[in-house]
């Protein structure tokens, strides 16, 4: 019988693939625009240039974010799903199947700030991670954490160091 599987956490859940960059320039052009039309519209016109002095600074933050924007959009082509699905079929990474064993939880005296090492076994391969760096993953609190022993997963993970690329969990 084959085991049914959900992604608990995938290199394709990063923070750095939540917001385009593309989506930063709409933004800075959408508040660029407002604050343009409130300047135009309710900025007293003095005798010492200011309000036409930011009128030409917002004005041109206007149209250098909304040219990269288009650029971005439109010129330069956003492969960051097919570079993931490349990492995840690569021949470098492979993958195991089975249950968790020997799940340590600890906090070494030598970091400075709070970091939390993780490491466990499955299958006879050892993972080992700090929690901090990989946007803590598997905890939101100390108490919170969905990774323990006899949890059955599969894991994909770099061959090299085992560094896990994607965990998923027997539904």
């Amino acid at each position: 019988m084959k085991m049914k599987y959900y992604t608990y956490w995938s290199i394709a859940d990063l923070p750095t693939n939540s917001i385009k960059s593309y989506e930063v320039f709409l933004y800075i052009s959408i508040i660029c625009l407002i604050t343009w039309i409130c300047i135009k519209r309710y900025k007293k016109n003095n005798k010492d240039y200011e309000k036409l002095i930011l009128l030409w600074i917002i004005g041109s933050v206007f149209i250098f974010s909304t040219s990269m924007f288009a650029y971005l959009t439109y010129i330069v082509k956003d492969d960051i799903e097919n570079r993931i699905q490349a990492i995840l079929t690569s021949p470098k990474v492979a993958q195991v199947e089975g249950v968790i064993s020997g799940f340590k939880r600890e906090r070494p005296a030598s970091q400075r700030r709070v970091v939390t090492i993780e490491s466990f076994m499955v299958d006879s391969v050892k993972f080992s991670y700090g929690d901090a760096m990989l946007g803590r993953f598997n905890s939101f609190s100390e108490t919170n954490s969905i990774l323990q022993n006899g949890l059955h997963v599969r894991i994909t993970y770099g061959k090299v160091k085992n560094q896990i690329v994607k965990i998923e969990i027997e539904n």
